[in-house]
Order: structure tokens, then sequence, then C-alpha cells
């Protein structure tokens, strides 16, 4: 009896192991391919694929969950360069303070200010700024409407002994200005209409073809929550006419209008006028060149309008144009700084002030400041030795003149006491850009037009 093959014996053979090897590589030739491009599989009929860094977790070789998932790049946050670094707390009190008022310009030059006064204890910066303000609007909603009633309620708390204004930026739009009609013909046709209904003949008797309607209406009572003009007008339909319409319709005018221009002259003014009430020096500071030939054409128009109200009201100009630009007259991102320094001196916007910027901007501001409060500070006392009365002095004559007087100092010195110029914890004396530039640097000077 012929014994049963074993079940293992069949791999053992070669011609089953044949023909389940060939039955493996076409399931493989087949699946091979689909395989690689759904399982990232490399090595199957192709080249292998390049494997990105971040699909390195899959359960077979790759991101097993990618062709089914979008991938979404988170956005950066978009940085807000309109807001200063807040002012750092400080030991002492500052006898003297220099009060900033203004937009978002006014925020990085008060930040720069610090700056400059942190190794002077004895001057402070107030800082009173609205980021998003201008001469036209102080706010969107609520009170004070402009920046004249905000400067009114600032200076009722605050007593400087300087004051800087800079503003501006946000001032590129249109004025809408408050039509008041006039009422004076109105008046004139009230009391004639009036005129008549109360004629009454010789006898005392009303007039035959009157009615009672008519009188009941001449004696309404006038409504209280009207003005008396606009009550006696209550009976008669009110029609608009188009010269009303054409007075209505005109009050809204455009940037750079010849109208818009008498209106913002008027705000400047307005404003200048409450700072000078404080009796103490007032600087306006113009507007630096922005990203853009339109931007810098406009900053350029409105430090024309400062530049002529400050003129006007006697106050200080402080002209800031040429330190962020170039000799081009072109905006300057990157520039000397206020010792001369090559630094990023504006922010990615293109608008406002990286720290050397704000330093450099402050600069200008300074030396002004110290030079008003200079010339403010009363005359110093020079210690001298007593004269004797001369015994040849007649009684009743007047006493000989002192050998010296009073002495007023031409500029204030920046350097205490007890401090040595040059010496350590002294700061640099400014140096001119131009000349860093030639003269340290030794680059050649810029052939003139022409």
């Amino acid at each position: 009896m012929r014994k049963p093959k074993s079940f293992l014996r069949v791999f053992t053979d070669t011609g089953p192991l044949a023909v389940l090897a060939v039955v493996i590589a076409m399931l493989v030739g087949i699946v091979g391919p689909a395989s690689a491009q759904f399982f990232n599989f490399g090595g199957f009929g192709g080249s292998p694929q390049r494997q990105s860094p971040q699909r390195g977790g899959g359960w077979f070789g790759g991101d097993f969950f990618a062709p089914f998932q979008q991938q979404q790049q988170p956005q950066a946050p978009r940085q807000d360069f309109s807001r200063a670094p807040g002012p750092a707390k400080r030991d002492t009190v500052p006898e003297r303070n220099v009060l900033v008022l203004g937009d978002a310009m006014a925020d990085w030059l008060g930040y720069g200010l610090e700056d400059a006064y942190s190794e002077q204890p004895d001057m402070g910066v107030i800082r009173k700024h609205k980021t998003a303000s201008g001469l036209i609007k102080y706010q969107p909603r609520g009170e004070p409407a402009d920046w004249t009633a905000a400067a009114k309620a600032i200076l009722a708390t605050e007593k400087p002994d300087a004051i800087v204004v800079m503003l501006g930026l946000n001032d590129r739009v249109a004025i809408r200005e408050a039509v008041t009609e006039k009422k004076t013909d109105k008046k004139d046709e009230k009391k004639d209409a009036r005129g008549k209904p109360d004629a009454k003949p010789a006898d005392g008797k009303p007039k035959p073809d009157g009615s009672t309607e008519t009188a009941k209406r001449d004696e309404k009572p006038v409504d209280a929550e009207l003005s008396p003009d606009d009550a006696a007008d209550n009976d008669t339909p009110q029609t608009a006419t188009p010269e009303k319409n054409a007075r209505s319709g005109s009050g809204l005018y455009e940037f750079r209008d010849e109208r818009w221009v008498e209106l913002y002259a008027k705000k400047i003014e307005e404003l200048i006028g409450v700072l000078k009430t404080k009796g103490v020096p007032v600087l306006w500071v113009g507007l630096p060149a922005i990203r853009g030939p339109k931007g810098t054409a406009d900053m350029l128009f409105l430090d024309a309008l400062y530049r002529d109200g400050a003129g006007k009201a006697g106050i200080t100009y402080v002209d800031i144009w040429d330190g962020f630009v170039d000799e081009a007259g072109r905006f300057l991102q990157k520039g000397p700084d206020f010792e001369g320094q090559i630094r990023q001196l504006r922010t990615a916007d293109g608008v406002f002030f990286t720290k050397p910027g704000a330093r450099k901007l402050a600069h200008y501001v300074e030396r002004e400041v110290t030079r008003l409060l200079a010339a403010r500070s009363g005359p110093i006392a020079v210690p001298i030795e007593p004269t004797t009365p001369e015994a040849s002095v007649a009684p009743g004559q007047p006493a000989p003149r002192p050998l010296a007087g009073p002495v007023m100092p031409l500029v204030a010195s920046s350097v205490g006491t007890d401090q040595l110029l040059g010496g350590p914890g002294s700061r640099p004396a400014a140096v001119d850009a131009l000349a860093a530039r030639t003269l340290v640097k030794g680059e050649p000077l810029a052939a003139p037009a022409g």
C-alpha cells in the first residue's frame, strides 16, 4: 500500500516551490507600484522619493494619512509697531518734566527722550499720547472729540516745564465742517406773517371771513421742547430747497483741498493757543518721511503747515526731516544714528522707529529743550569780595558800580559738577553724520549736481 505524502514535503519539492515563487512574483509586480504610491515604499518600480523630515513618523516609512490631510502652515502674528515700550521705573523724582503730547509718533518720541534723560535724574518725561488720534479726530466716539479739548484736561492736572507736540500721521482724511444757517431772513418773514393775523378792525370785532379753526391755530401753545423759531414753523410743511441742500452738502472737504488747509490751520492754532496758556516753552516736532513716495509727499505737506503754524504762534518748530532721509530725500530704513553709527532706524512697516531711531529722534528735541530751559533759568549769583565804602564818596551820592554783576549762562552744561568731560559714565558727544562719514571712515564726498 502506497504511503501518503506529508504536507511539509510539498514545500520541499522543487515543482510546487517553483510555482509558488512565480505566483508571489506576479503579485508583487501588480501590487508593488500601487503600494509604493500609497504607503510611500521606496524601491518598487521607480526612483525612490525623497522624504521630508516632518513626515518620518508613519507606520510604513512615511505619514500614512498624508494623502487625506491638508497641511496648513501657521501664519506668523502681525507685529504692531505703533506702540513703543513702556516707561522704565526711576528711583528718584525728577525736578523738571517734559510733557509729550500726540499720537503713536509722540509715543516713540517720549521713549527716546526717556533714554536720553536716563543719566539725568533731574529730568523726566510724561507721555500723554493717543495712538490712533489726530488733530481732526481725537477718538471715534465720546468726549473729548479733538486734541484741543484733550489738552485742556491734561494741562489741568500736569505741571510740565516744557511741552512737546508730535502728531498728524492720521490726519490725511477729509474734514467735515459744521454748516450754520443764517436765520435773519426767516425771522423777518415770521414777524411779517405774525403781524397780519393780529390786525383787527377799528370796532374791535373779529373779521367776518375769519373761521374758528384759524383762531384756534393762532392760539396754539408753543411746544416747550422746540425753540421759538422752530415752534412757529411747526404747522407749516417744510420743503427742502435746492439752496439748502447745496449748503448742507458742501461741509466735507478732502485732504489737501484749499478749504481743508484753512480748517486744519485753524486747528493747529487752537491747540497751540491752549498749550501756551501754561506759560512754558512749547515745541512742535515735524513728521519724518515714511515709506513710499505718496506717504513721503504727504508728510512734507503736513510739515509745511506745522512750520507755518509754529512760526505764527511764536513757538519752536523742530525739523527732523534730514535725519531720516538719504541724500536724494528718500525714505531711509537704515542709516547713521545720533552717534554716527549705521543702525536700523525704522521698523519693518516703514512708519515707526526702532530704539536707535527713537533715540535719534529724541536727539533733535533734547537739544532744543535744553536750550529753551537754559534761557528761562534766572541769573546766577557770582560770589565776589564785598567792596568797602570809599571815604571820599559824598553823602547822598549813588554808590559806585560793582566790579562784577550777575552772570547769565549762554549754554546749558550737560555734565555735573563732580564729573569730568570724557570721563567714565559721561555720554558721548553728538557727531555729525557727514563728518563721521568723511573724516572717520574716509568716504569721499558726493559730487555736486552739475
